[in-house]
């Protein structure tokens, strides 16, 4: 049984939201508790589908997982870990790619792991390649089996010198689990250096584990037989923060985000600001706003950290459709993030998407085909319409410009977006959102 939301747009959203764990961090961090041998305590949970998910996996493989009824504080115990069914794993997994990142872990717990077909939101190729390939440089062998990817190390993980050929976050999280408990040492060059990253070596090295991180994207790991447990509190969710002040601004509302942090958003609170964007930043939260005024258009490239993300540019987008002027927009880091730029046409808004690079650089999907840049002509009156929802971050990109949209819009596949966003529906009631939610067969 699917959901519907039905919206009738124009009113600002104004009012405070609460932003909890990172979407990005909490499921790794929750993976990381199976390289211990004694129970770990993560505290700042949210309740979204991808901790659902890990949760699942790590009862299947004999991990206990507690969660405090008052504070939603999550206790791990992987001491009784064990081989779990692929028929199981594949069941439980859905359409998750986060199965990949037990591989190291499981192989140090138990010796194997087993991986479904992976499935994911639909805006680019997301390779397991990179994955795979790091486990076999640490020595294990990668069998394709019916349904999946089976994966063992006979003679355990060995530490390996290691090169990206692009910072990928899955791939350096992939390397952090494998090489802690790996014997000897690892080199990661090319290595991603996201908040997420840094806050998951603060989850490794609150367990024992030894790393260090260079300034040139290095990250050396020493590895130790054994780990411990680890108490930790997990890092805001700067994605979710960021969507909400893109609400602000795309309804002219006036939205306090509790939980989000200046040190992790410096480079989107300066973009917000260059849109026009008002905001106050305190110690437990930002206020965004929009001004009255008139919205700047702007020149944006989207790139790895400490460059603008990837996932902030889908709902600053539609704030742009609201610009006085033509805004350019240049991703560099998945190649097919504007397809939901389609919904955003039909509703009024003014886009053209080239596969040109209209950046300052030519990227990597320069000459490939691919739709990777837009130009955006505002301001643009959207109207309400018919929507399917595509992956996470576009579909709430859909529901601020239906929030914003004269008329009524029906949102389906609502569900894509409780993957990322804690309980966004209550929040958005909460923000005055006027909205009806329907079940269809």
């Amino acid at each position: 049984m699917s959901s519907v939301l039905t919206i009738r747009g124009g009113v600002p959203l104004t009012g405070r939201v609460t932003v909890r764990g990172a979407k990005n961090l909490v499921p790794k961090a929750m993976v990381a508790a199976l390289l211990g041998n004694e129970p770990s305590v993560l505290r700042n949970v949210p309740e979204i589908k991808d901790v659902e998910v890990v949760t699942s996996l790590l009862q299947l493989h004999g991990v206990t997982v507690e969660k405090d009824p008052h504070t939603g504080d999550l206790t791990l115990d992987p001491t009784n870990a064990k081989t779990a069914s692929h028929t199981a794993i594949d069941a439980h997994a859905g359409d998750s790619r986060i199965p990949i990142l037990l591989c190291g872990p499981l192989i140090h717990a138990i010796g194997e792991a087993f991986i479904p077909d992976l499935g994911g939101c639909k805006i680019g190729d997301r390779p397991i390649d990179y994955h795979l390939d790091v486990l076999r440089q640490f020595g294990a062998v990668v069998e394709k089996r019916p349904g999946g990817i089976h994966i063992s190390a006979p003679g355990g993980l060995k530490g390996a010198k290691i090169s990206l050929p692009y910072p990928s976050v899955g791939a350096t999280e992939q390397v952090l689990l494998s090489a802690t408990r790996a014997e000897g040492i690892t080199e990661l060059s090319g290595a991603a250096t996201e908040p997420e990253i840094v806050d998951l070596i603060a989850v490794l090295q609150k367990m024992g584990a030894i790393i260090s991180v260079q300034t040139d994207r290095t990250i050396r790991i020493e590895g130790v037989p054994d780990l411990g447990g680890y108490n930790h509190r997990a890092l805001s969710d700067r994605n979710e923060s960021a969507s909400w002040a893109s609400a602000a601004l795309v309804t002219r509302g006036d939205i306090f985000v509790e939980g989000a942090t200046q040190r992790d958003m410096m480079t989107f609170l300066n973009t917000y600001r260059k849109v026009g964007g008002g905001m106050e930043i305190g110690d437990d939260g930002i206020r965004f706003y929009h001004k009255g005024g008139k919205l700047n258009p702007l020149v944006l490239e989207t790139d790895v950290h400490p460059g603008f993300m990837t996932d902030w540019q889908q709902p600053l987008i539609v704030a742009l459709t609201q610009a006085e002027g033509v805004s350019i927009v240049h991703e560099t880091v998945y190649e097919n993030r504007f397809g939901f730029t389609d919904a955003l046409i039909r509703m009024g808004a003014n886009i053209q998407v080239h596969r040109e690079c209209l950046g300052s650089v030519p990227c990597r999907f320069g000459q490939r085909n691919f739709l990777h840049s837009a130009v955006i002509s505002g301001p643009a009156q959207l109207t309400g319409t018919d929507i399917d929802v595509p992956d996470l971050r576009g579909g709430f990109s859909h529901l601020i410009a239906a929030l914003a949209a004269y008329g009524t819009s029906r949102v389906t596949g609502i569900d894509i977006i409780n993957r990322g966003y804690e309980r966004f529906t209550e929040k958005l009631a909460g923000l005055g959102a006027d909205f009806d939610i329907t079940s269809a067969e």
